[in-house]
């Protein structure tokens, strides 16, 4: 295998949190497992959005500090860089060297359109846009009132790269809604560094479905006149859950940035509600919150369920890992990740109860075979094998 220099970008230091680490932080270092000589450079033109009490809003120290912390726990210390807009100074590798790794470099990724494009990006010979967040990447933007200037534009975005990847595994089929652009979209998914997921057994002492999520992180999209939502508008649907199975828990670490969630409501319908800060605020309180739990069960933004996407979460992909059964929204992933023993897809209240029932029933078979599917369809090896692969 030829050995590439490879710049990864993601959002690990913005967004410095357990979840969105390991989202980023398993690209670098499954290429790094491969064999490759990988740099991760955060570059996102956006000031920090995490301050410690005291310190200003322009302040990126604390993303410094645990961007620094959580590349020297995976090992790749002396292979980061952190450009920040407020300084214009750069952490981690000195600017100088940074240049020089982009003049070396084969690959750039983008993971979800994170990095801004500087010249020294778009002069490396091989440049890749993973489109982490399907349909929303390519209708952000977008005005119906003259979707020809849309079109127009995102095709402008795109043509920066030269290869186009999405977690939307059903992007370019007939039944899906997300607009190509008449685009060469390639298929991808998570990669999980399976060997840093312990497989827990499943404990019988505890009977706790539950998840991380975002209630809502913006407005709703408009796209082809009609509006297009996130999870807040999918959980509705399935609110009486802990009402019409209570054989189990039901809880939720739950951000609601929009300050739109009602407390009051989702605890009156027996959802439990706990802090993400108090629960996943780095890797290993990620790590055991889901170790610790029976199994996942979660909803889907709405967006990926009506387009038809085909997107799968990276977080039940870690679930997996543990030997956690998953149950989860249909977004026709079940066309290209088996469901029925492991792992799971619903659609409505009924097959959502049959799954939670199933799960119940016969938990030690179904986490031996959650291990299996994350084995077989999200280890890092076979996945990012597969990803340079299609390069």
């Amino acid at each position: 295998m030829e050995k590439l220099r490879i710049i990864v970008g993601g959002f690990i230091g913005l967004f410095p949190t357990g979840g969105t680490t390991w989202d980023y932080i398993q690209y670098p270092l499954g290429l790094k497992l491969l064999g490759h000589d990988v740099y991760y450079i955060e570059d996102t033109m956006q000031y920090s959005h995490y301050q410690s009490l005291g310190k200003s809003w322009d302040d990126a120290s604390d993303s410094i500090e645990y961007l620094k912390h959580t590349m020297e726990s995976f090992g790749l210390g002396d292979k980061w860089a952190y450009r920040d807009i407020a300084t214009g100074n750069c952490f981690g590798l000195c600017l100088e060297k940074v240049l020089d790794v982009c003049r070396t470099a084969d690959l750039f990724i983008n993971i979800s359109a994170s990095t801004y494009l500087r010249d020294e990006y778009l002069k490396i010979p091989k440049r890749v846009l993973i489109d982490s967040d399907p349909m929303f990447t390519q209708v952000q933007d977008w005005d119906d009132k003259d979707s020809q200037k849309s079109i127009e534009e995102a095709k402008k975005l795109y043509s920066n790269y030269n290869h186009l990847f999405s977690f939307g595994e059903n992007i370019n089929q007939p039944d899906c809604k997300i607009p190509t652009f008449d685009l060469d979209w390639k298929v991808t998914r998570q990669p999980v560094c399976i060997n840093y997921w312990k497989n827990a057994v499943i404990n019988n002492q505890s009977n706790s479905f539950t998840t991380i999520m975002n209630w809502s992180t913006r407005k709703k999209m408009k796209y082809g006149n009609e509006e297009w939502g996130q999870k807040d508008v999918e959980f509705e649907r399935f609110l009486e859950i802990p009402r019409l199975f209570n054989k189990a828990n039901f809880e939720l670490v739950v951000a609601d940035s929009s300050k739109k969630m009602d407390h009051i409501k989702l605890k009156q319908a027996g959802w439990q509600l706990l802090d993400p800060l108090d629960k996943i605020k780095n890797i290993n309180q990620y790590q055991t919150f889901i170790e610790t739990s029976f199994a996942e069960f979660s909803v889907a933004k709405e967006t990926y369920v009506k387009s038809k996407s085909g997107w799968f979460s990276c977080r039940s992909a870690c679930y997996l890992a543990t030997g956690k059964p998953v149950i989860t929204q249909e977004t026709l992933w079940s066309k290209y990740i088996p469901s029925g023993l492991g792992l799971f897809a619903f659609s409505d209240i009924p097959s959502a109860l049959e799954a939670l029932t199933e799960v119940t029933a016969n938990s030690k078979k179904h986490s031996e075979a959650a291990r299996e599917i994350s084995e077989q369809y999200f280890d890092s090896n076979k996945v990012l094998n597969d990803f340079l692969d299609k390069l």
